[in-house]
């Protein structure tokens, strides 16, 4: 058993703990899968949840959305390739150019596994209420915003 998280007020400890709950949210996902039958990792499902949320796009599109070296995602397209949920097809604007695309059996898949992972969000936020869920959204995407605006910022320099 592991010990409760201790709050803090600094910002490391803040980001300690979102990190503690995105591993939560991640092991309950993958739990979720294996009672389902679904045999992904976390990793797999993100790629396959942005096919099917985005469609088809370039390997380097979905490198730069999962925040993917383009090696260790290469690996990950080729099991899920061999799995039959995807499929490498060409560029219908650029012959030179391959797109990923969800096959029948990852559209089917697709469907299961956002069900999982549906089903795993709500148990991790089952014990805050709407409103509550509203105010931690809000907060969070001032976080984001800010630290979006601090890398461009960065990148503009």
């Amino acid at each position: 058993m592991q010990a409760a998280a201790t709050p803090t007020e600094t910002p490391f400890g803040l980001c300690r703990l979102i990190g503690q709950i995105r591993a939560e949210i991640v092991f309950g996902i993958e739990q979720a899968l294996i009672e389902e039958g679904v045999e992904l990792n976390f990793s797999q499902f993100l790629a396959l949840k942005r096919l099917g949320e985005d469609g088809p796009m370039a390997p380097g599109e979905l490198a730069r959305v999962l925040n993917y070296n383009p090696g260790a995602l290469t690996r990950l397209l080729d099991k899920l390739e061999q799995l039959g949920y995807l499929q490498r097809v060409p560029d219908p604007n650029d012959r030179r150019s391959l797109r990923l695309e969800l096959t029948a059996s990852g559209r089917a898949v697709h469907t299961r596994m956002i069900a999982c992972g549906n089903a795993a969000s709500e148990r991790a936020f089952a014990k805050i209420s709407r409103n509550e869920r509203v105010q931690l959204h809000g907060l969070l995407v001032r976080v984001l915003n800010h630290l979006r605006d601090e890398h461009e910022r960065l990148a503009g320099s």
